[in-house]
């Protein structure tokens, strides 16, 4: 069964995917980020790409036959059944093919109504899911 998290009150979407990548790829997780179309993956990839100076993630965008441990997509045509981060506003139709998937929800009032709307779909479908408040985690 997926494991879902939901980071709430997140101030800035693309640091918090930083650090989730930061913990998770000494695992050997193989991630995936689902995100609204191409102009997303390339902002994300360069926020990745200038993001730190110490430690680089390997990454690929779209239908790229590179493998790489991080595949940004809006398509949803990666083959992994790891670990998903989703950015979208809508539900994957195969999230449940993923062992953990992640939810990231700003501050936004708006994002916070869409995002309750996909915790309420997970919850009555039975699934284990973890909130997690990003105002308290320093």
């Amino acid at each position: 069964m997926t494991y879902i998290d939901f980071y709430f009150n997140v101030e800035n979407k693309f640091n918090k995917i930083h650090a989730i990548i930061e913990r998770e790829i000494v695992r050997k997780r193989k991630i995936f980020i689902h995100v609204d179309d191409l102009s997303d993956a390339k902002r994300l990839s360069d926020f990745l790409y200038s993001t730190s100076h110490t430690s680089f993630f390997p990454h690929s965008i779209g239908h790229s036959e590179e493998i790489a441990p991080i595949h940004i997509d809006w398509d949803h045509k990666f083959v992994s059944d790891d670990f998903m981060i989703n950015l979208k506003s809508d539900i994957s139709p195969s999230f449940s093919r993923y062992l953990r998937l992640i939810e990231i929800v700003s501050q936004n009032e708006e994002d916070k109504k869409i995002a309750r709307d996909r915790l309420k779909f997970y919850r009555d479908r039975g699934y284990e899911i973890q909130l997690i408040d990003a105002t308290n985690e320093m």
